[in-house]
């Protein structure tokens, strides 16, 4: 039996389940975490089942609410088993135009997607392994990289998110905790309205299943490289958009009345 633990926070969306059947088919002992307390506990019976040998554990968490972070950590902390891998998959989405955003969203998108994980993170790092492995990893987007109409409040906090991450990694350097950041592009989970499924079979967008980007992730917890970017062309349009962002802007453009579309129809929705 594995040694190694892994603490997923947003265990029960779709890439969290997924990411969550990886790990525990690898052996690695698991303590998920989510703010649907039935689902939590029928995804431990079914990983139970599957995989006897492992530990698991559920910590109901809803991180929009500071006593539930509080009681979090200190059911982490009193669990006193070191930490390898603490993922953190929290987060919202809201495909739609700029103009057409509530503002309880857009602070909504901010606080859930960047500022609550960084709260969390702030209390577990004394909970993280002394020793290798001992990481810290911030699941992103493509969106974290490339500037998307429809998504600059979901861009605005993966960017942040991103851009924390990084930073960390730098301030934590001489200490044995890795912080890294995972970049899966767009994926076939309940996150994505039917808009967004139909515009992207439209311009030709490729949807990952949340099982191969857990794979993705799996392969990417063995390699020493900070940041990693899921799939082609969306890798090298991350490079280009550092290096020559009118080029991406340029291709997006070709689309634009497209998304203003699809943006539209959500709303009207």
């Amino acid at each position: 039996m594995s040694n190694l633990t892994a603490v997923i926070v947003g265990a029960t969306g779709g890439i969290g389940q997924a990411i969550a059947n990886t790990l525990g088919k690898k052996g690695i002992n698991l303590v998920l975490s989510g703010r649907n307390e039935g689902m939590l506990k029928e995804m431990q019976a079914k990983l139970a089942k599957s995989y006897p040998s492992i530990k698991l554990n559920c910590l109901c968490c809803d991180i929009s609410k500071p006593e539930s972070r509080q009681h979090f950590i200190q059911a982490l902390a009193l669990m006193n088993t070191p930490i390898n891998y603490y993922i953190n998959n929290a987060g919202i989405n809201d495909f739609a135009l700029f103009s057409d955003q509530q503002d309880a969203m857009i602070e909504r998108m901010m606080m859930v997607n960047v500022a609550y994980p960084l709260e969390l993170i702030q209390q577990v790092i004394p909970l993280m392994s002394a020793v290798n492995p001992s990481q810290i990893i911030n699941i992103g987007s493509t969106f974290g990289s490339i500037g998307y109409p429809g998504y600059v409040s979901y861009c605005a906090s993966k960017f942040a998110l991103r851009g924390a991450t990084e930073a960390l990694a730098r301030e934590y350097c001489t200490t044995a905790i890795k912080f890294r950041y995972f970049s899966p592009r767009a994926t076939s989970t309940a996150m994505n309205s039917p808009a967004v499924i139909q515009m992207n079979q439209q311009l030709g967008v490729q949807m990952d299943s949340p099982e191969l980007v857990a794979e993705e992730l799996y392969n990417f917890l063995q390699r020493d490289q900070q940041s990693y970017q899921v799939g082609y062309p969306e890798k090298i349009f991350v490079k280009v958009n550092q290096l020559l962002p009118h080029v991406v802007s340029g291709s997006i453009e070709k689309n634009i009345s497209t998304i203003q579309h699809y943006a539209k129809s959500c709303n009207e929705t």
